[in-house]
């Protein structure tokens, strides 16, 4: 029943309700984030308390340890704080060596100084997850260290061991309060698995949505004469994707934690990843072109409904009833649908069913083996041993990056001869490290000085009316916890989690509380123009002298996976090559090309780009399949050769995609002409070879523009050309910067 009519009702005006939003948020939203503000105000409280027990000399350092480590997830927590002493122990040990051995020679001590902490962001760069920040805090620790010894390098070793004692003290103190209030709950984890796979389950348990879609037509809307022209799905299908490809790489993170936390789940932490990147490889084929309506024929659409069906059950199987528990009823009945595809593929001789329908069976296998991995270690089951990505180009740019930031302000504090420089080194340098690693370090850099530059007032509020005025310890922590709230808050919400990293962490520095207590105005005055100094550094370096280019980093990854495709088909067929291993690998890039595209790029094209990436790596499936049917030894030696022949043709992939596509459709015409003179055992096989090779044709023939090597992607944004569709071939003679030869 309505009680106020509806043109009676009362109105409420959109900004009331929106500040009425901010001012009084639901509670249920609040709660996690006043949680954890208290309990790292408590460990805040105990850090600090146990360092002036030790009668340490820099406390802040403990608590500066606690805003760092401090995580809601005690795995993160503990992993974080495993590899926080890794670093410090590592970095402080550096510290040593190098003021040894440069005692008295500052320019050699810089010059050794920037190139650890070059090398130091290089390996960051090239690492994941926690271990990234261990090699990046090796470095930035050095300064840390010798920063009270440059008057005194004698005292170099006591301020090695006074800052591992700090860090040891404000690990221990976050440890046991977050530990202590804490409920490990280790089926979380695989309950995020578990709900990813029906809703990856969920995206292939329908029909692809694709724009101006016509039942049993391919649309060419570039009207270039190709045989397969580029097609879109709707936004809302790229969204759902993208919200996919988001969670199933999340999964990831989730386990490295959880196997922290967990000694049982540490155990499978192994077969979850490659169950993970299963998942991931598995939305690889959600791209319009092997997504498009089946052939009109009956094999064809009783396969695209068999893997519908398959997937629905998938998806609506209750929420209690965990496919990583026991998988064998799904498990059977993804072996009953592999074998009813096989049979279908063996009722038509058309080329593209047969690929089709192989497509539709890959789908099944993908989450059979994900399964298989997802359940634990099996004996039929081989172990998967995942690979890392390790882009060197990034890598050398980062580690080049924070060479030059160390040895510029050492040189700007050797050259003005600045008393307080070394104040400004505390900061310019570990914030210039832990940005030279963010893929988005501009516009980090901005969000971080920003937080710094609230703490500047923050301190001067805390130094100037808050310390002189009490007396005791209970007084102390809750004029800190007052500070620091606003910092330890912000850090909660990952989207401004920077700005509250880069207040909380450096209020502590300027907040000059040591043991025994000292107040100097002119010495506060010094830190905070230091600071303020530091901070022009900072922006000036990330957003003019070394900016980041997206769209450089974007056409490097693109062509690194096309490289990828080329080296796979021109390996040897001795040659062991683990498919999930190499299609996890290029996933790692496509979700780093995806992170960059989409800061400089419109939505539109970023999921085009995504879509011929995926492209690339179903040729490279096509590619394993083609290897692995040419070693069949009912393969007639004459269509092996065909097929080594045109798996040959992929090193034109870059140069002339075009005439690889042709090589391979040439190919798959003369294996499929001769396919019944050849004996009946090598019919299938023989099929299913030319179905790959028809199929791989028509893959590079959709997206040549991303496999050229002079493509639109390779291009500035500004030059002629680099909009492009990918579908669109490349001018011949094309050069870099989209110039011609005349």
């Amino acid at each position: 029943m309505r009680l106020v009519p509806p043109h009676t009702a009362l109105h409420v005006p959109r900004s009331l309700v929106r500040f009425g939003g901010f001012a009084f948020p639901d509670w249920q939203t609040l709660s996690p984030t006043i949680a954890y503000s208290i309990r790292a105000l408590l460990a805040v409280g105990l850090a600090l308390f146990l360092a002036f027990f030790f009668q340490l000399q820099t406390p802040m350092s403990s608590v500066t340890t606690v805003l760092i480590v401090a995580n809601p997830v005690v795995g993160a927590m503990v992993s974080k704080s495993f590899w926080r002493i890794f670093g410090t122990v590592i970095g402080a040990t550096a510290a040593v060596l190098l003021m040894a051995a440069f005692p008295q020679s500052p320019m050699l001590y810089f010059m050794g100084l920037s190139l650890i902490i070059g090398i130091a962001c290089c390996v960051s760069t090239l690492l994941r997850f926690y271990k990234a920040y261990a090699a990046v805090l090796a470095g930035y620790t050095i300064v840390l260290v010798s920063i009270s010894t440059f008057a005194d390098p004698d005292r170099i070793f006591m301020a090695a061991m006074s800052r591992l004692s700090a860090v040891t003290v404000g690990i221990v103190s976050t440890a046991v309060v977050f530990l202590v209030t804490s409920v490990s709950r280790p089926e979380k984890v695989l309950r995020q698995v578990d709900q990813t796979l029906r809703n990856i389950a969920s995206q292939f348990s329908h029909p692809a949505d694709l724009e101006d879609a016509v039942p049993g037509q391919t649309p060419m809307p570039d009207d270039g004469g190709q045989p397969l022209s580029f097609r879109a799905m709707t936004l809302t299908s790229y969204d759902a994707r993208a919200r996919l490809l988001s969670q199933a790489n999340a999964l990831v993170e989730a386990i490295e934690y959880a196997a922290a936390d967990n000694f049982a789940l540490g155990r499978r932490a192994d077969g979850l990843r490659a169950g993970v990147a299963r998942l991931l490889g598995l939305l690889s084929t959600d791209h319009p072109i092997w997504r498009d309506e089946p052939p009109q024929n009956p094999q064809a659409t009783a396969a695209r409904d068999l893997v519908h069906e398959v997937m629905a059950s998938f998806a609506v199987t209750p929420p209690e009833n965990l496919h990583l528990d026991d998988p064998g009823h799904m498990r059977a009945r993804l072996a009953t649908a592999i074998d009813t595809l096989d049979d279908l593929s063996e009722q038509t001789k058309d080329l593209p069913t047969i690929a089709f329908i192989d497509n539709e069976r890959d789908i099944l296998v993908q989450l059979r083996s994900a399964l298989d991995d997802f359940v634990g270690p099996q004996a039929h089951v081989r172990p998967l041993r995942l690979r890392l990505f390790f882009d060197w180009p990034a890598a050398l740019r980062n580690g080049t990056r924070g060479a030059f930031v160390t040895l510029l302000g050492c040189l700007t504090w050797y050259v003005f001869r600045w008393s307080n420089g070394a104040a400004m080194l505390a900061y310019l340098i570990p914030a210039s490290c832990l940005l030279a690693t963010s893929p988005v370090a501009s516009r980090a850099s901005v969000m971080f000085a920003s937080g710094t530059l609230a703490a500047i007032p923050a301190a001067f509020i805390c130094q100037t009316f808050f310390l002189p005025r009490i007396d005791g310890y209970p007084l102390l922590w809750l004029s800190l916890s007052v500070c620091l709230l606003p910092g330890i808050w912000l850090q909660f919400h990952p989207r401004h989690a920077m700005r509250g990293f880069g207040y909380a962490v450096f209020f502590n520095a300027m907040v000059q509380i040591r043991n025994p207590i000292s107040f100097d105005d002119l010495s506060l005055m010094n830190v905070w123009l230091s600071y303020l100094i530091a901070l022009i550094g900072l922006a000036l370096v990330f957003r003019v002298i070394l900016p980041s280019d997206h769209r450089l980093d974007t056409g490097r990854l693109v062509m690194s996976i096309n490289r990828a495709t080329q080296q796979l088909a021109r390996l040897p067929l001795d040659r062991h090559v683990s498919w999930p291993v190499w299609e996890n690998l290029q996933m790692q890039k496509i979700l780093r090309m995806i992170q960059r595209f989409s800061l400089v790029a419109p939505p539109r094209r970023v999921y085009e780009t995504t879509d011929a990436a995926f492209i690339s790596v179903s040729v490279g499936r096509l590619i394993t399949r083609l290897r692995h049917l040419v070693q069949n030894p009912a393969v007639h030696e004459q269509d092996r050769a065909r097929t080594l022949a045109a798996l040959t043709a992929f090193q034109h992939l870059c140069t002339h995609p075009a005439r690889t596509a042709l090589v391979l459709r040439t190919a798959a015409q003369q294996v499929m002409a001769d396919v019944e003179d050849r004996p009946a055992a090598s019919h299938v096989p023989t099929r299913r070879i030319a179905a790959c090779l028809e199929q791989a044709s028509l893959l590079v023939d959709s997206a040549p523009g991303f496999f050229h090597k002079h493509g639109p992607l390779q291009l500035p944004d500004d030059m002629q050309g680099a909009n492009n569709r990918l579908n669109m071939a490349v001018p011949p003679q094309t050069r870099s910067f989209g110039l011609r030869v005349a």
